[in-house]
């Protein structure tokens, strides 16, 4: 459970992010790019570019989604939209929540209020909690809000371009639900925890980008054809996730000390 003490300090850290100078590019210029340019430029791309229908059964085909006749476009869009964009999407609550989560205790350390935070009357053990706990909440809204921006617009576009009704497949609840908040709470302790042994934001920043690397490769993998992403898929990948989030739960506190957070 938070405390009131814990609410505080994550509303002042999320009051913090909202008033920065590069909320825009650190927070919201991904976001716009994964819900509106991706999926809006993959409609349009699939609607007005030539491609013979014997092109969009082989696609069909290799990913086991029949085709209707007639329908090749709007095949094409739901395969886009709901098995190949959900990948990038993940990006949202990993960097989101990477760019809080960097600068959780290099933040305190560059304004000099690290040994104010460590003199309050919370444990170490809350203000690690109380951190994690922040960026998360903000991975998660970013990533939701992205979702219903970006299901409004490709909603209106398909309707408006093709007649069809688009409805966002039993993928995008596994990926919001179980394996974004998963992956996100994996990547926040990695970048707490490098955060408090890092000299400056840049630093710990610079560190972060191993965690892009596993999302690059199943991307790879999945246009290359070496990984088709089904629902099961994205379902055991979240339970795995899940289980490996559980555990560094409960193992990341424990060389967690005022010491390492002083001497970095």
């Amino acid at each position: 459970m938070i405390n009131k003490m814990q609410s505080a300090l994550i509303r002042k850290e999320l009051k913090g992010v909202l008033g920065s100078k590069s909320f825009f590019l650190d927070y919201m210029l991904l976001p716009l790019i994964m819900a509106l340019v991706l999926p809006v430029g993959a409609t349009l791309m699939t609607v007005f570019m030539d491609s013979s229908a014997q092109e969009f059964e082989q696609i069909m085909a290799l990913l086991t989604i029949s085709v209707p006749e007639g329908g090749e476009d709007f095949a094409v869009i739901e395969m886009l939209i709901n098995n190949m964009v959900p990948m990038f999407f993940l990006m949202i609550p990993v960097m989101t929540a990477t760019v809080m989560a960097t600068a959780s205790f290099t933040g305190e350390k560059e304004r000099r209020t690290l040994e104010t935070l460590l003199y309050s009357p919370m444990s170490l053990r809350e203000i690690f909690n109380a951190k994690v706990m922040g960026a998360f909440l903000l991975s998660m809204i970013v990533t939701i809000a992205s979702f219903v921006i970006m299901s409004v617009i490709v909603f209106a576009l398909v309707w408006f371009l093709l007649g069809e009704l688009f409805i966002p497949s039993l993928v995008w609840l596994l990926v919001l639900f179980l394996v974004a908040p998963a992956f996100s709470v994996i990547g926040i302790i990695f970048q707490v925890r490098v955060s408090a042994k890092a000299k400056s934001s840049e630093e710990a920043y610079q560190r972060s980008a191993i965690l892009i690397l596993p999302l690059v490769l199943l991307i790879i993998g999945q246009f290359t054809g070496v990984l088709l992403f089904s629902p099961w898929m994205f379902a055991s990948l979240g339970g795995i996730l899940a289980i490996l989030a559980g555990v560094l739960i409960r193992v990341a506190f424990r060389k967690f000390t005022y010491e390492e957070l002083l001497k970095g």
